[in-house]
């Protein structure tokens, strides 16, 4: 662990409870007397906090010093992913993370699961997902994740995207503008048609899993 999230990072004095203090207290054994550096993943400072108090359900914090310690780069992918199986999509989510994605955009394709779409229970566990990987690697910013309604307001929302699909082009796709990946059954031949003037990229002739297309092109934003 690299620090610990706390939404309130950076206030004089808080209190961890619940997993926060299990995790820290009991999981890892940290002791009473240990500093700790903290992150709230909306800036790029790392706090450090003594204990002032640490009590059987409840630790109550000082801070003690800030440090300006940006982790996170600018040249990350943008990912604009049609809804696959969730279960599939926690899987690569840290791995994305870790990958210095910038932002993932969901979608509902023609041929997306239609039990799968993203409510707000789903999005609050792939945050949880995130912070955990944030923890773990060192990350400093959250990755914003969005839901857009179909392929064609995924389209008007990011004009200058390109298509990861099959019988593309071998190169000169930019990342940073976001890069649209289709759901495991590919897109459908009237989606073609909506996006048939677009920047269309094929990395290889090998038929890629909807999930290993959004590890190949959050490769392509580390380039």
């Amino acid at each position: 662990m690299r620090f610990l999230y706390h939404p309130q990072a950076g206030a004089p004095t808080l209190n961890l409870e619940d997993q926060a203090y299990k995790h820290i207290y009991l999981s890892r054994r940290t002791q009473a007397t240990e500093p700790l550096p903290l992150r709230n993943l909306k800036d790029d400072n790392l706090y450090f906090y003594k204990p002032l108090s640490v009590q059987k359900h409840r630790a109550t914090l000082e801070l003690a010093a800030t440090q300006e310690k940006p982790s996170c780069s600018q040249k990350g992918a943008h990912l604009i992913w049609a809804h696959i199986n969730a279960k599939n999509i926690e899987k690569v989510l840290p791995y994305l993370n870790q990958m210095g994605v910038l932002k993932i955009s969901f979608f509902m394709a023609e041929f997306s699961q239609r039990n799968e779409r993203l409510d707000k229970n789903k999005l609050e566990r792939f945050t949880r997902i995130l912070i955990a990987s944030c923890e773990q690697c060192g990350r400093s910013d959250l990755m914003p994740l969005e839901v857009l309604k179909d392929l064609k307001s995924a389209l008007e929302s990011y004009p200058e995207a390109g298509v990861l699909d099959l019988n593309g082009e071998a190169g000169g796709l930019n990342a940073q503008q976001g890069i649209l990946i289709g759901p495991e059954g590919g897109f459908s031949p009237s989606e073609r048609e909506l996006f048939k003037n677009r920047k269309i990229f094929s990395p290889s002739h090998l038929v890629l899993t909807s999930e290993g297309a959004a590890l190949f092109s959050a490769a392509l934003g580390t380039v």
